[in-house]
């Protein structure tokens, strides 16, 4: 799969500029930018591939993460399910009231069915997509144990939208769901195992969303270090700064190369190496905090401005510790894989 077309990124993050704000002020996107970026071609999943979909999301990123997650939910639902839609967004819904990291054990939400059909009935936390989804991609327990099933939104779905810290906009909800009827789309007790490849592109989508917030923090340190004069002298000119913008453009030359490339192998593969996609999530989430505040630093008081886009995306970097399996749950993880490797 080749590249994301240069024009459809361009286009993708201007969009995200023009509704970046009010996006994170109203908690939810506006339905003409969720239109211009359904007809620029953002929510093309099946055409994009993993490659194409981080390249998306990083660059609408630049400008409002929360926007970038809405278009990585759908690409990630689409890519578990194996889903052919192309008429409506789709919401993934996994985490229930009792946590979201143990998934198997708070898993209540029932499904009774008949033969592929089936009626779904239980509450689910943080289901992003859900204000603005056509299409709901369940995790309930059905008659062989956990499975993945598809449902149409209509009256039996209540969405009741959360107010959160970051990521606003994202259309994270409480979902409850009354006797919805669902239809199963993937194997009978297998949706455990099936929606861990969705949480591992989620997890790939993550390091993604910290490149674009990288990338605008450089961004800004730069454009406002050139310009501003400290006793006689361009910001840009101390090295402290200037050996600063190096590190953070260093760790994101080496970010950028594990998540590109994971993504093209995952082209061949037809899955996500779920170590490299949780390496990618913990570095760029660190990367992407650090940044973010190197930035603030170097515009002083003006990076203490509610609703800029430095605060924006300083809270937004603070959620990619926590969505898609928290920091320590992925570093218990990874040092299992590291330690096992180690002692070969």
């Amino acid at each position: 799969m080749p590249n994301a077309p240069r024009e459809l990124l361009e286009k993708v993050e201007e969009i995200a500029s023009k509704y970046a704000e009010e996006t994170d002020k109203n908690n939810l996107a506006p339905s003409q930018a969720l239109n211009e970026l359904v007809s620029a071609g953002a929510f093309r999943a099946g055409d994009l591939g993993p490659l194409g979909i981080v390249q998306v999301v990083r660059h609408v990123s630049r400008h409002s993460p929360g926007m970038a997650h809405i278009i990585l939910v759908h690409s990630t639902s689409v890519f578990t399910g194996r889903l052919e839609v192309d008429d409506g967004i789709v919401a993934f819904s996994m985490t229930e009231p009792g946590g979201g990291s143990d998934v198997l054990s708070n898993l209540k939400t029932i499904a009774e069915e008949d033969g592929e059909k089936a009626v779904v009935s239980g509450e689910k936390l943080f289901t992003s997509n859900a204000p603005y989804a056509k299409y709901f991609l369940i995790l309930a327990k059905g008659p062989a144990g956990p499975t993945l099933y598809l449902a149409e939104k209509d009256d039996s779905i209540h969405v009741e939208p959360l107010d959160l810290l970051g990521l606003r906009g994202t259309g994270s909800s409480r979902v409850v769901y009354r006797g919805t009827p669902a239809k199963r789309i993937g194997e009978p007790g297998k949706g455990l195992k099936e929606a861990l490849t969705g949480i591992n592109m989620g997890r790939l989508g993550y390091a993604a969303i910290a490149l674009g917030i990288i990338d605008a923090s450089l961004e800004i340190i730069v454009e406002h270090a050139s310009t501003k004069v400290i006793f006689g002298k361009k910001l840009i000119d101390y090295q402290g700064l200037r050996w600063r913008i190096a590190e953070l453009f260093m760790e994101r030359e080496a970010l950028e190369a594990l998540v590109y490339s994971t993504a093209e192998r995952a082209e061949s593969e037809g899955r996500i190496d779920p170590l490299k996609a949780a390496v990618a999530k913990n570095l760029g989430a660190s990367i992407a905090q650090r940044a973010t505040w190197a930035a603030t630093q170097a515009l002083g008081g003006r990076g203490l401005k509610r609703w800029s886009r430095i605060e924006r995306l300083s809270r937004d970097a603070r959620v990619l510790d926590i969505g898609e399996g928290s920091r320590e749950v992925l570093l218990d993880f990874i040092a299992s894989r590291a330690i096992k490797s180690l002692t070969k």
